[in-house]
């Protein structure tokens, strides 16, 4: 969601970014307000509040939103009445036609029952974005990768060392070389992932290397040893590497992901969800041992990175080297 400022009816001005409201699960109800016992002990219990936006105020409402244009409505394309609804990071989750006090509490519950209040005594620096792509996507990607011609356990390289390491990895691979599919993975990472990087990193994206379908099947032992992804030439300007999960994690066991140098935890993200973590960082994946675990992996880098893979590039055509892998 764009950042929302609206007068509210006591006089004062609702900001969504202002700590006083960010962080929470919120409702924005256009139309005649809900009296409903239920609801409002829904928001309560998980911590989640509603704010009316209408045309004009009322006495009995003094947090109602104000707008009397309607511009909150025809910027998310929605007609009174509707309730829109958003996650704790301020992301679109739902625009519900036609609202019932009983679908938005649903809702609600559902995304407040998402996380736990676990305590965490150790875990990796690591960003876990939940519904990063939509399931259709999942399946469409999926898909592509079922009806082309696979790489088998490529790794990145210079020309020197291009062969496929089976003893490090075990996985193959679809290139998103198709427009249509490529463009509508951009865009989704563009709405979900490049804000959240921005948001916890202050690092802006700029290049998106050329994301791979890739499926660890049990049957062949799919794992990926332990390694880092930065570390010849090649590859120093990636910054931030991304393991967006495409299939439901019951469908398979193992896959998980794992960071050594920061303890024993799995980090295991759900079908949509993106794992997204420094290029640094010495991880895993750990071996599938039933099913297939389908994802989408791919690199991440800001402006100076790009300037700096621009340049290793030039240097090492200038040298003719050729048959540079960037797999």
């Amino acid at each position: 969601m764009p950042r929302v400022t609206l007068p509210e009816a006591s006089g004062g001005t609702f900001d969504s970014w202002h700590q006083s409201s960010a962080g929470r699960i919120r409702v924005y109800w256009l139309g005649a307000a809900p009296a409903d016992a239920a609801l409002t002990a829904a928001l309560e219990a998980c911590e989640a509040e509603l704010r009316v936006v209408a045309a004009a105020p009322e006495d009995d409402q003094p947090s109602r939103l104000l707008d009397p244009r309607g511009d909150f409505a025809r910027a998310l394309a929605v007609k009174v009445p509707a309730a829109v609804v958003v996650d704790a990071n301020d992301r679109l989750v739902a625009v519900l036609p036609q609202p019932t006090p009983d679908a938005v509490a649903a809702l609600v519950r559902a995304l407040h029952a998402e996380s736990t209040p676990a305590i965490v005594r150790m875990q990796a620096p690591v960003l876990m974005v939940e519904r990063a792509i939509d399931p259709e996507l999942c399946g469409r990607l999926i898909e592509h990768w079922r009806r082309n011609d696979k790489i088998a356990d490529g790794v990145a390289s210079a020309a020197d060392a291009s062969r496929a390491d089976a003893v490090v990895k075990k996985r193959a691979d679809v290139p998103v070389n198709d427009v249509q599919l490529f463009t509508a993975l951009r865009d989704g990472l563009v709405r979900r992932v490049m804000p959240a990087i921005l948001q916890a990193f202050h690092v802006r994206i700029v290049q998106i290397e050329l994301p791979r379908i890739g499926c660890y099947d049990a049957e062949t032992g799919g794992w990926f040893r332990r390694h880092r992804d930065n570390t010849t030439p090649y590859t120093a300007h990636r910054q931030f590497a991304m393991s967006l999960n495409l299939n439901p994690t019951d469908e398979y066991e193992g896959g998980e992901v794992r960071f050594p140098e920061f303890g024993r935890q799995l980090y295991k993200p759900a079908a949509g969800a993106a794992l997204i973590f420094s290029c640094s960082l010495l991880h895993e994946a750990m071996p599938v041992t039933r099913g297939q675990r389908f994802g989408v992996f791919s690199f991440l880098h800001d402006e100076s990175r790009d300037a700096q893979y621009r340049r290793t590039m030039a240097e090492a055509q200038a040298r003719g080297v050729a048959g540079v892998q960037m797999r």
